[in-house]
């Protein structure tokens, strides 16, 4: 009975370990107070994203504003920003995430969401709504 016992307690122990989390970098950020940084080309592995957002901001304009996109939870959503000027991402969803907007072309952000619904991404400077993500289960 006693081995049984043993045997069963390894056994679970074992299963647990398995059913960790893969670790990716589609999450950049795990608590809204922390800091988010871009994705640097070089970076691997890489994920394909489930939902893009291009956005430039130029000569005052940008582009695009309030954008409805589809995104789901737990799927990686990557936005590129070209701009010539310095602005901020805000990423308002569960968990929330801020992206400082540096000048320059190209400039990746990825992240993932973890609760369904309708988030908003905004560039905080510009106070412009660029896309609205449902994000679904």
């Amino acid at each position: 009975m006693r081995r049984v016992v043993v045997l069963g307690l390894a056994a679970l122990a074992l299963a647990g370990c398995s059913q960790s989390e893969p670790e990716t970098e589609a999450t950049l950020e795990q608590a809204s107070s922390a800091p988010a940084t871009s994705v640097a080309a070089s970076d691997a592995p890489r994920i394909t994203p489930t939902t893009t957002l291009d956005v430039s901001i130029a000569g005052g304009e940008v582009t695009p504003v309030d954008q409805r996109l589809e995104g789901t939870v737990g799927e990686e959503i990557l936005v590129t920003v070209s701009s010539d000027a310095e602005d901020e991402i805000h990423v308002h969803s569960v968990p929330e995430h801020s992206f400082p907007v540096a000048v320059g072309d190209d400039q990746q952000f990825r992240f993932t969401v973890d609760v369904p619904g309708s988030v908003d991404i905004e560039l905080h400077e510009a106070d412009v709504t660029v896309a609205t993500v449902l994000v679904r289960p």
